[in-house]
């Protein structure tokens, strides 16, 4: 079997020279011809002397760097990546993982062992254990339940996968992919198999996610979802409005029909409540056009658009 592994870099040039070392014992008793393609995404710092520091390598075949032209950002780097790996058409899976160490190289060998049992599916990494402190779990716990609540949808897992290359044509012809590639391996209706794995902690340095980044993150994974979130808040949208309209109703019979309205009070209400009622309707006029007009604009395929954000493609290491 050839396998491609992509893996997204930002300046984390350490880490990664450890989980290259890692792969290659890792994956020792695999049987398969083995490729690592880094995506070095805009990156800052330079190559530190990977030839040298990488070693000889037992399994691995090859490991080649592609050079993004800016910084994309992670999932739009790992998007690109993938449309590379289609372009090629010479491997039967490719495998996404973080460089950081998060993403265990010996966890590789359960994710080609379900392959074997389930060729036809997507194998993704669901997390059973976290490394995370108890605040990121929290909110991340929060973020879930609000995802399933806007969306009606539910994603346990992240980047960690293995795509085989019948999907990978799929996947790349995908806009969502380009935002969040876990959302669009959802909505894809690709088969999915699961499989519970820890994870693991970073080889060196620090993340480079922060707060931005997560929000930025999160919402994109809604934005795959944007209809079913648009029909939501369009449906709250109305029920607040009638709602709006059943409180103007109530005021005026409480005004006009019994003694128990208080001089002043029904204008003060009436006027909330029509202030409420024009910006529930605004808003729902405004979030439909703004839906209907992007149907009409041009998605971004990966398969055809995204090969232009790569610079060069460089050997960095061979068997």
């Amino acid at each position: 079997m050839r396998i491609a592994i992509v893996i997204p870099i930002f300046n984390d040039w350490d880490s990664f020279v450890i989980l290259v070392r890692e792969l290659d014992r890792a994956l020792a008793g695999a049987n398969a011809s083995v490729e690592v393609l880094p995506v070095d995404d805009g990156s800052t710092d330079p190559v530190p002397c990977p030839e040298k520091r990488l070693g000889d390598l037992q399994t691995i075949g090859r490991v080649e760097l592609v050079r993004l032209v800016c910084n994309l950002g992670h999932q739009r780097a790992i998007a690109t990546a993938l449309a590379e790996v289609h372009r090629r058409g010479t491997f039967d899976v490719v495998c996404v993982m973080d460089g950081d160490g998060e993403d265990r190289p010996q966890d590789l060998l359960s994710l080609i062992r379900e392959h074997y049992r389930y060729p036809d599916h997507v194998i993704v990494a669901r997390r059973c254990e976290r490394s995370e402190g108890l605040v990121f779990r929290t909110f991340y716990a929060l973020y879930k339940a609000t995802f399933a609540a806007i969306t009606g949808r539910r994603i346990d897992f992240g980047n960690f996968c293995l795509i085989p290359a019948k999907a990978l044509e799929r996947i790349v012809h995908f806009p969502d992919v380009w935002n969040h590639l876990a959302a669009a391996l959802v909505k894809s209706r690709l088969l999915i198999r699961k499989q519970d794995l820890p994870r693991g902690t970073r080889y060196a340095g620090r993340s480079k996610m922060n707060l931005v980044s997560l929000v930025t993150h999160g919402l994109s994974a809604v934005s795959a979802f944007s209809d079913a979130a648009f029909v939501r808040m369009l449906l709250l949208s109305l029920l607040l409005a009638t709602a709006c309209a059943g409180g103007l109703l109530t005021v005026m019979m409480v005004r006009l029909l019994t003694d128990m309205a208080i001089p002043g009070w029904a204008s003060t209400v009436s006027g909330i409540l029509l202030i409420l009622l024009a910006q529930t309707v605004m808003f729902s006029v405004v979030a439909v056009f703004l839906n209907l007009s992007s149907r009409c604009s041009r998605n971004m395929i990966p398969a055809t658009d995204a090969l232009r954000f790569i610079r060069d493609c460089t050997t960095l290491a061979r068997r």
